[in-house]
């Protein structure tokens, strides 16, 4: 599994936070103290506030893991992101966030030399960073907003001198494996020093059939199967109404006979497809995806510290990250979720005449002889059994997403001291974060048209009749530049990644290349984040003297500029083009020239919807004091506060208070309470609408449109944050020996937390909540019915735009409309245990060391939208907790090791653990099993038999996993292996996707990897 380092998480000693700038880097020959989470200098070296550091030696040891690898093995984190993962957003493969506790990376804080950075962990240098120190506790009054889990900060080394090569090759199984290569260079000249660094990582593709657990058929873990797809079964019309209207009878004309096929049984598993209905040949898209995508990740940085004088120093620090994906592989192509056709919804949105060529065949095949003017599938999607080649690269057969972003961080200012002993530290700091995007669709009136014989960019036939959407001209379909699109079975030749023919295929009869190239967009959009952060902080001593000493202060001034600005150039994915089709206007229904666009502007595209530029900013400014009081020489206190007011008429005032008790020489308490708080950033926008798609529990997991709305009076969520701790160090068994053992308790609670107030899942599985016929549970695989007269069914867009009581299901809906704004909030608490255990053994000497976190409570609180009360609050430990995001929250996770130092080697033993999550999705509130969810729809291969229920990913699975890492300080240079994963376990199961939980495991297996570094 993942790498870990829990051999020596180091208790620093701390002070109550309450600035927002840490003190600058330090030197390596005689370290100055830093305390991430007081400004004061001078603050004790055995603070009240829990720790944990992390140094270059202690990272190397277990095998200078990457940022992803780091984050995984903190048993204070939660769910993170960074692995290649399409559906949690192809633009987080390695965008790797700290999520300290599980309550969501945006709440904790990341600084680079104690000044806000990016929250993406990977963009900083490893060969420059000194050490890691994390901040495991509320810290808002000390930095600002964004810091009620805690705070990461990356430290340089500072003064180095001298020339640093390294590079490392990590071997995955199925893979051409990952490496990166790393260079450091410093010069010290008198009073300055400057140091460069450069560092390049790649990660190569890992394809999903290369694992057994990503490749599982329907039968186990239906949740990578589509019901979507271009094996439809097409509804007969009669001729087209004279007007058309806003129904799908009313557009393309009433049915003339029952649903006509275009697959049998035999033909749907002929492409490794699952036999639903006469109109539902399920595929599984994961084929086509990719378990790591490739990936570069490259890092330039800069510093020069230099003493102007005695009493100032100055300091310039520069980085630039640039994470690459040159593509990110989803579905051939995404299915039909909204138009092109006037009634809303999925079904029936396109109308194939009998005029198009490619009639005759699926007639033919078929069997079908009646008289129809026109057929419309039920639901529809273009490519998916068949793969899609026109975009791809090497042997990949379907459509990726491109991504890049482009990191900078710029610091600079000055430290020193004024008269009377004062302390100042002036900094002022920029960041941006640079992205491009794109994630193709097809555009659904462009193969509207092509199936009517007017597809291709050269098509330019005159339209005859101006009151139908789309070229009425059937003398020009398929002429003079014009093209017929085939949409039927026969179109594709095979499953192309599994080798899999379709038995309904005729070379002549498939698609012009051109003409698919045509119907797609590459949705485009480029955006900018950045922000400017002013600094100054002075500290010093007040004159006033209580029983242990001088009391000391801290006060200083913030202001920070964030700013926002989406880009798109693109005239049909900027939002200029609101409909289906170019001269559709969005309206009401009751209005009486509506003509299918509704008023939330779905856009032309068949799943995703269109970005509208956008620029936002927001400016903060905030003003906070500390005071350090020693008590007695042992105990001391200090209180902190912090006011922070925003653009909009936002602020908020927190306060913090600390201690620490040191009641003997061995053993000392430590406690801390403190409000927090976060504001809304600069790119929430209230009254903004935005349009995106969702997997849907309720619907057999398929993907469906999501639309959310930003609350109008939105305002910063808080949160309170306690801990209390005890600190036992001493010797062992042996004079020589060395004993650390800290306990910590934490408990965090936020309130109107910004985000959804109720997930879209969440308000399909209130509306569709009635049995089907014969059943006395709620199934999830879409026949659920829906409930007509909830207080909800107006935030469900139905197909044909009608819910009827005890008819409409779960399958016919295409939208959900939910609302960003203060809702629900989080309260999570739990121990921290570290022990530390050092003595001589034999030679050299051996370090045991264990961390484990335990969390007792992760619940949340009431959730209720438009009245009605959703959820009345419930606890989400050891749950997947799908409905926020699928962030699993394990009861349990512990790291051991053992760690052998002798001469110039070092070994180090490292055993992972983190206890199985339950999916909640099927799994009643008494803690029963509704099988009636576990069932797929559907029959077994080859039979009339429906499948049974499978219990696939439902109870979680406890994850062991075993490191062993090894270094040898060579006398020419250090040379480094490491075997992870020694039993090559599988991660546990889950009944996503993928197989697994990729926020939480580790697809790679076991792993072995070298590396060599060489100081010159």
């Amino acid at each position: 599994m993942q790498k870990s380092f829990p051999g020596k998480p180091k208790t620093l000693a701390l002070a109550v936070m309450l600035a927002s700038i840490a003190a600058p880097a330090v030197a390596q020959d005689v370290e100055e103290i830093i305390v991430t989470g007081s400004l004061i200098r001078g603050t004790p070296v055995d603070a009240a506030l829990p720790v944990e550091v992390y140094t270059a030696d202690d990272l190397r040891e277990v095998g200078a893991p990457t940022a992803l690898e780091f984050v995984k093995s903190l048993t204070a984190s939660g769910p993170t992101t960074g692995e290649a993962y399409y559906f949690g957003g192809s633009g987080n493969t390695s965008n790797v966030g700290y999520n300290l506790r599980g309550i969501g990376a945006d709440k904790t804080l990341t600084l680079f030399n104690g000044r806000r950075a990016s929250e993406n962990a990977s963009i900083f240098p490893s060969s420059a960073v000194a050490r890691i120190e994390i901040l495991k506790d509320g810290a808002a009054v000390t930095y600002g907003a964004d810091a009620t889990g805690g705070v990461v900060n990356f430290i340089t080394r500072n003064d180095y001198e001298g020339f640093e090569l390294s590079s490392s090759y990590k071997g995955i199984d199925g893979s051409d494996g990952d490496w990166n290569v790393s260079g450091l260079a410093g010069w010290n000249f008198e009073s300055t020093n400057i140091m460069l660094a450069a560092e390049w990582d790649h990660r190569s593709e890992l394809d999903t059939i290369e694992r057994s657990f990503t490749s599982l058929p329907y039968s186990v873990n239906p949740a990578p199967w589509s019901t979507l797809t271009n094996l439809a079964g097409w509804l007969p019309r009669g001729a087209l109404p004279a007007t058309p209207g806003n129904s799908a009878n009313a557009e393309w004309g009433s049915p003339v006979s029952g649903i006509v096929s275009d697959f049998t049984q035999s033909s749907c598993e002929a492409v490794g497809g699952t036999y639903v209905n006469s109109f539902t040949c399920a595929y599984n898209y994961i084929p086509y995806y990719n378990l790591v995508e490739q990936n570069d990740f490259f890092r330039l940085f800069g510093q020069v510290s230099s003493e102007v004088s005695d009493s100032m120093d100055f300091y310039l620090r520069g980085a630039f990250a640039r994470n690459f994906s040159p593509h990110q592989y989803g579905s051939p192509s995404q299915p039909v979720v909204r138009g092109p056709a006037r009634g809303t919804g999925a079904t029936y949105q396109i109308y194939v005449p009998s005029t198009n060529p490619y009639v005759a065949d699926f007639r033919s095949r078929t069997g079908y002889t009646g008289n129809a003017a026109g057929y419309t599938p039920v639901t529809y999607r273009a490519f998916a059994h068949g793969g899609n080649t026109i975009f791809a690269e090497g042997d990949s057969k379907s459509t990726p997403n491109k991504n890049t972003a482009n990191y900078w961080h710029i610091s600079t200012g000055f430290t020193g001291e004024t008269v009377y002993d004062i302390s100042y530290d002036m900094a002022l700091t920029y960041n941006q974060v640079h992205s491009t995007n794109t994630a193709p669709d097809i555009i659904g009136s462009r193969l509207q048209q092509a199936v009517m014989g007017f597809g291709g960019p050269n098509c330019n036939a005159a339209d005859l009749d101006p009151v139908r959407f789309g070229t009425q001209n059937p003398a020009a379909a398929g002429r003079d530049g014009c093209l017929w699109y085939n949409p039927f079975a026969s179109n594709f030749a095979s499953q192309p990644v599994l080798g899999l023919a379709n038995p309904a295929y005729s070379a002549a009869l498939s698609n012009d290349p051109g003409l698919i190239a045509w119907l797609f967009n590459e949705r485009r959009s480029e955006n900018i984040s950045w922000n400017l952060t002013l600094d100054l902080v002075f500290s010093g001593q007040t004159g006033l003297e209580l029983p242990g000493g001088a009391v000391a202060w801290g006060a200083g001034t913030q202001w920070r500029d964030n700013r926002f600005r989406d880009s798109v150039v693109d005239p049909i994915y900027n939002g200029s083009q609101p409909c289906a089709w170019p001269e559709q206007r969005p309206l009401p229904p009751n209005n009486p020239q509506y003509t299918g666009c509704t008023p939330d502007e779905p856009g032309p595209f068949f799943f995703f919807s269109t970005n509208r530029p956008s620029a936002t900013n927001q400016e903060q400014f905030s003003y906070f004091g500390e005071l350090n009081l020693p008590i007695l020489d042992n105990l001391y206190m200090t209180a902190a506060v912090r006011r922070e007011e925003f653009t909009g008429d936002l602020n908020a005032t927190v306060y913090k208070v600390s201690g620490k008790w040191d009641v003997t020489e061995n053993l000392a308490f430590r406690a801390s309470y403190g409000d927090n708080y976060q504001a809304p950033g600069a790119g929430i926008v209230p009254g903004d609408v935005n349009n995106g798609v969702n997997s849907y529990t309720i619907a057999a997991g398929n993907w469906r449109g999501a639309s959310t709305v930003t609350d109008s009076g939105i305002e910063p969520e808080t949160a309170i944050v306690k801990s209390f701790g005890t600190i036992w160090q001493s010797r062992g068994f042996s004079e020589d020996h060395d004993l650390r053992i800290i306990l910590d308790y934490f408990d965090i609670e936020t309130k109107n937390e910004l985000g959804l107030l109720a997930s879209a899942n969440t308000i399909a599985n209130a509306v569709f909540n009635i049995p089907p016929p014969g059943s006395t549970s709620v199934p999830t695989n879409g026949t659920a019915r829906a409930d007509c007269s909830h207080p909800l069914i107006n935030r469900v867009t139905f197909n044909g735009g009608v819910c009827t009581q005890g008819v409409t299901t779960a399958d016919d809906f295409a939208n959900i409309t939910t609302v960003f704004g203060n809702g629900p909030g989080q309260h999570t608490a739990g121990y921290d245990l570290s022990i530390d255990y050092t003595f001589p053994a034999f030679e050299g000497e051996l370090r045991l060391g264990l961390t484990s976190t335990k969390v007792d409570k992760f619940k949340f609180s009431q959730t209720v939208l438009d009245g009605y009360v959703l959820d009345p609050g419930d606890s989400r430990l050891g749950t997947l907790n799908f409905a926020t995001i699928a962030n699993s929250a394990p009861e349990w996770r512990t790291n051991f090791n053992a760690n052998y130092s002798v001469g110039d080697h070092n070994l180090r033993l490292v055993v992972n653990y983190v206890s199985g999550v339950n999916d909640e999705r099927f799994i009643r509130a008494d803690g029963t099993i509704n099988e009636a969810s576990l069932r797929p729809n559907g029959f077994k291969p080859g039979t009339t038999s429906p499948f049974d229920p499978t219990y696939y990913g439902v109870i979680g699975e406890d994850w062991t996993s075993v490191d062993l890492h090894y270094i040898w300080n060579w006398e020419w240079a250090t040379l480094s292996a490491s075997l992870v994963n020694i039993a090559d376990e599988d991660p546990p199961a889950s009944r996503q996707e993928m197989g697994y939980d990729p926020r939480i495991g580790n697809p790679l297996g076991r792993t072995f990897e070298v590396g060599i570094r060489k100081e010159f």
